[in-house]
């Protein structure tokens, strides 16, 4: 089934696992990881957000119905697969779900903690229908053509008796069991030999298995069987989000990086079930709020590297008994010229004067520029397919800075129809906000 953030459909012929949904999701959101690591203090609603222990991701009406809420993507239990896609496409009556596909998966390749290594001319071509599918594809793609060209050896730590000296001796364990237990003549050593038996494809070959259990592609059966044909002589042993820390690579191996990130997320956030082994049960919800943001700012940061651009800079507004109070938190800071923060909100188009701009958003972002010292900002909002709302402009008179305080707001199209030219109508777009990025 398919629906849009904070639409609703019937889920009437699933309700005698609905018991059985409802725990999985609330233990995915239970043991979800921040999509923004920081080591900043946490704004209150996030503080809040941390202490709620339902699930979040969706709710269920009494009268039989599923309504989701802010997070896409697609959750897969006990034969349900739901797909949720960003509310900014809920105008299209064409209804284009392999468009939105490749639309999502061309935002999260410019965010930060969720990158997905592909070619959209490979992508595109696909007849895929089914955003599930299409994220095994790309693993799976990607993963069979890097270790098929580019086979990965490394040196693992072994540590086994042996009847001569190989590498180190431990001491502790030469003592434990052998001196004690009179096989002197024997030594137990640790040796880092170089195998393919290592670490990283171990990890492969667990998040390849796991990754075969969900599919029910036959294209996608077919690539993960080659990853496990070739990984044949690789142990299985079951991996966890922390193996993948412990894997050094090389800057060489620059694609097997990408690999590694990719389990990573598999395997972090109870994307793949790993309670169960022949579990299929799949999770990929992200807040729309991050990705949109975290797009913005990746692309800007990509493509005006000079800018000296920060992300998520936080500071205070006051002090209270000599201790910072009162956290602000802007999505991006280009020091002492301008102040994005983006609202994934839709702005209403009958809002007169106030542009559909909240009074409690206008007050935040006097506060982001009066601490910050910037006389400019930028309020930057989803435009949806039909989008009509019209840029606005506020000038708030200040005595504590040099001249006005200017506040911008525009609608920012983040949909492409050609995905080939994307970045450079990104671009353009992004150059008619603010005559800053044509200096940069």
């Amino acid at each position: 089934m398919r629906l849009f953030e904070w639409h609703s459909v019937s889920f009437a012929g699933h309700q005698s696992k609905l018991p059985g949904f409802v725990n999985y999701l609330s233990g995915v959101w239970q043991n979800r990881n921040r999509y923004v690591e920081s080591t900043e203090e946490l704004t209150e609603e996030e503080q809040q957000e941390e202490k709620i222990q339902r699930q979040r991701f969706f709710d269920f009406t009494i009268d039989g119905k599923i309504s989701a809420r802010n997070y896409v993507g697609v959750v897969q239990y006990d034969g349900i697969r739901v797909e949720v896609y960003p509310k900014i496409f809920a105008d299209d009556e064409a209804e284009n779900t392999k468009q939105w596909q490749l639309n999502m998966l061309y935002w999260l390749s410019y965010c930060r903690k969720v990158k997905f290594p592909f070619s959209f001319a490979d992508v595109s071509k696909l007849q895929f229908d089914d955003f599930l599918e299409l994220l095994i594809y790309i693993f799976a793609n990607f993963t069979e053509d890097v270790i098929s060209n580019q086979p990965f050896q490394a040196y693992q730590t072994v540590g086994e008796e042996t009847p001569f000296l190989k590498g180190r001796i431990s001491f502790e364990e030469y003592t434990k069991s052998n001196l004690t237990t009179g096989k002197w003549q024997n030594f137990f050593c640790n040796h880092e030999p170089f195998v393919y038996d290592n670490l990283f494809n171990r990890i492969v070959k667990y998040v390849t298995k796991r990754l075969l259990a969900v599919s029910e592609n036959y294209l996608n059966q077919e690539r993960l069987n080659e990853i496990l044909f070739i990984l044949n002589d690789v142990s299985d042993i079951p991996c966890s989000a922390n193996d993948c820390d412990k894997v050094k690579l090389n800057p060489l191996f620059a694609e097997h990086k990408h690999i590694l990130d990719l389990c990573r997320l598999y395997l972090s956030n109870q994307v793949i079930d790993l309670e169960d082994e022949d579990s299929n049960n799949f999770c990929f919800l992200l807040p729309m709020e991050y990705i949109f943001e975290d797009f913005i700012f990746g692309f800007v940061s990509d493509k005006w590297p000079t800018s000296n651009i920060r992300s998520q800079s936080t500071d205070y507004l006051a002090l209270s008994k000599g201790s910072s109070v009162f956290q602000i938190r802007n999505d991006i800071y280009i020091p002492d010229k301008l102040i994005i923060d983006t609202k994934y909100k839709i702005r209403s188009t009958n809002d007169g004067l106030k542009a559909g701009v909240a009074q409690s958003d206008l007050y935040q972002m006097i506060s982001y520029a009066l601490r910050r010292n910037c006389s400019n900002v930028l309020l930057l909002y989803p435009a949806t397919v039909n989008s009509s709302a019209v840029d606005a402009t506020f000038s708030i008179p200040s005595a504590m800075l040099s001249g006005d305080i200017i506040i911008d707001v525009r609608n920012l199209n983040i949909v492409f129809n050609n995905l080939q030219n994307a970045d450079m109508t990104m671009k353009s777009r992004i150059e008619t906000l603010n005559p800053l990025f044509h200096k940069a």
